[in-house]
This record gives structure tokens, sequence and C-alpha cells, in this order.
């Protein structure tokens, strides 16, 4: 049986630092295994656990004898497949294009055979894409081209000091916000098989209208639902009803809904304040200081069940569900 019958205590520790550490990971792999031949397993064995064939087995074990740990490592050019397609002051170039093209690779290659003379495959590009730190995902809908930069910070800044108050029991700090939610689903990513799609039922019907109060660090959440339109009186009722629930003095994040500045909601703050509850209006386009935001996202893309869209009945069943457990089961929970 070809194996390694003996090893000092300086090659076991050398082999066992390189087979962990080293950045290649065939020379990892190299010294794994000789490090478990030594433990006298057998050589079909070793190649099963290490992934490669009986005879590139073999080639290692003999190239550690004959030349030791230089046995473990390539010779210049030996070993290293082909050449890089896209060479390294290429790869900025082919970005580049692809920047410019995001959602259509067959026209960032048009661009690339055109300004870098390279006729790439897709499948190469992709992996060139990959290997720069790229990946395929949902781009995301922004306001902070519309937003006052200067008001965003500071009412951020101030958040930020309630915030540690709130740590530090001083108050309590919530957020509030409207979402809704019909048969028309929000169609996440999923893992699909290759041949087949799956396909979601989708159809126009009522909407359920879920408005939401938060705490700061989502351990405490109430929701109304209401079916049909939302107005001020009924944003009123429902900062009512939160109101006569809290116990010390609390404040509220808002955003600038019509609901939340018609007069008859602004004639309702000072009453409000009264009970200890003052509102916090964010800046217009900053839904980023609203973390409430967050929660509709996960609740619409992440914990929604796909079997919610079958019926109207299906998905008020599966909404009423989801928002009983925010804060309570750990599965609707976010850390923030």
């Amino acid at each position: 049986m070809k194996c390694i019958f003996s090893l000092s205590p300086a090659e076991i520790t050398t082999l066992q630092n390189l087979s962990k550490y080293h950045p290649q990971q065939q020379v990892r792999s190299r010294g794994n295994l000789l490090l478990l031949s030594h433990e006298k397993i057998p050589l079909k064995d070793l190649a099963r656990m290490i992934g490669i064939t009986r005879q590139t087995a073999s080639i290692w074990i003999e190239n550690w004898e004959e030349k030791g740990i230089c046995g473990l490592f390539n010779k210049p050019g030996w070993a290293q497949g082909r050449p890089p397609i896209v060479t390294e002051s290429e790869q900025l170039a082919v970005i580049d294009c692809v920047k410019k093209a995001p959602r259509s690779l067959k026209k960032a290659l048009s661009d690339i055979q055109q300004q870098c003379g390279l006729n790439l495959s897709k499948k190469s590009l992709k992996r060139v894409c990959k290997r720069m730190g790229m990946s395929w995902k949902r781009v995301r809908k922004s306001l902070k081209s519309k937003r006052n930069d200067e008001l965003f910070y500071a009412k951020l800044d101030e958040i930020k000091q309630w915030l540690i108050q709130a740590d530090n029991g001083e108050l309590d700090f919530y957020y509030f916000d409207e979402s809704g939610f019909t048969l028309e689903p929000c169609i996440p990513y999923a893992w699909q098989a290759n041949n087949e799609t799956i396909e979601l039922p989708s159809s126009r019907s009522k909407r359920l209208n879920v408005l939401g109060f938060m705490s700061h660090r989502c351990d405490d959440f109430e929701s109304y639902i209401v079916e049909g339109s939302v107005n001020s009186e009924v944003v009123i009722a429902c900062v009512d009803a939160f109101a006569a629930k809290i116990t010390k003095k609390t404040l509220l994040v808002i955003d600038n809904a019509s609901t939340h500045t018609s007069k008859a909601f602004l004639n309702q703050i000072e009453r409000w304040k009264e009970k200890g509850l003052t509102l916090v209006n964010i800046p217009p386009y900053s839904p980023e200081l609203n973390k409430i935001e967050i929660l509709w996202r996960k609740v619409k893309y992440e914990w929604m069940p796909f079997f919610a869209y079958e019926s109207f009945q299906s998905l008020r069943d599966s909404l009423n569900n989801i928002l009983s457990n925010i804060g309570r089961d750990k599965k609707y929970k976010i850390t923030f």
C-alpha cells in the first residue's frame, strides 16, 4: 500500500499550516492528503476524500518523497490552466462596459468587442463580473436624488440620540407607516430547478391596508387592518388606540403622507402630546429614516407564503398570522 510511513514533528506542523492557511487551494489539498496518508489511509480512499483520481494522489506522494516540501508547489507556468482571456489591465474596461449596460450582457459584449477588441462569450463575461465582485441582483428604487441631505442627516443625528435614550429606558421609540396588500404578489427571487419555473397566482382584488406601529428593536408591534381606503380619520383612530396603550414618554416616527399632514390630523398633535406621545416628522423623500419600511419588505418578499395568493381569504389569514407574530416569533423578527 502506497503511503507516507514517517513524518517528523516539524514536517507535520509544516503540512498542517500549509493545509489550513496557504492561499493556493491545490497546495492546501496536497498538504491535507499527505497528512491523511501518514495515518495509513488507503490511496483509493484518499483520492475519494480529496476529490482527485488515484493516479494523481500517487503522483503527489511520489513528489513529496522525491522533493520534500518543494514537491507540493507547481513549477512556474505548470498546471496553471490556460492564460486568462481577460488580463488584469483589461478587466476594468470590461466592467466599465457592463456598468453602462447593466441589464443586458448582450449589449455589453458588443461594446467590449468594439472598445477592447475582445470576443467574449456570455459565460466568460459572467466569470469576469463575479471575479470583480459583481452579481445579478434586484435593482433598488431610491429617492436620494430628491431629498435635502442637510435635513436628512440632521434628523438622522436626532434619531440616533433618541435611540440611545430608548435603549437606556428613558423613553419608548416607535415607527409608524401604512402598507397595502392585494392578490397581485410582490414576486421575490427563489431557487428553482433549471427546467421548471415557480408560478404564483395573480389577480385583482380588494386591498388590505395595514397601519403598523413598530418599536425600535422590533420587539413590539401593533397593527390594524383596514379593507378599503385609508383617510386621516382612520389614521387618527389608530394613533388614538396606540396612544391609549403607552406607559411612558413615546416618540413616533411618521412620514409626510397626505393623511399625516391634513388639517384634521395636525389638530390632534397637541392632544397626543399631552398623553405622552410626540410625533417625529422625517424630511421628505427619506424612507431610510423610517425602519418599518424594512419590515414591510420582509413581509412582502420573504415572509408571505406562496399559497397566500390563492384567494383573498388566504391572503387575509396569512397576513393576520404574520402580523400577530411579529416581535413574538423569532421567525418574524428583525435585528437592527
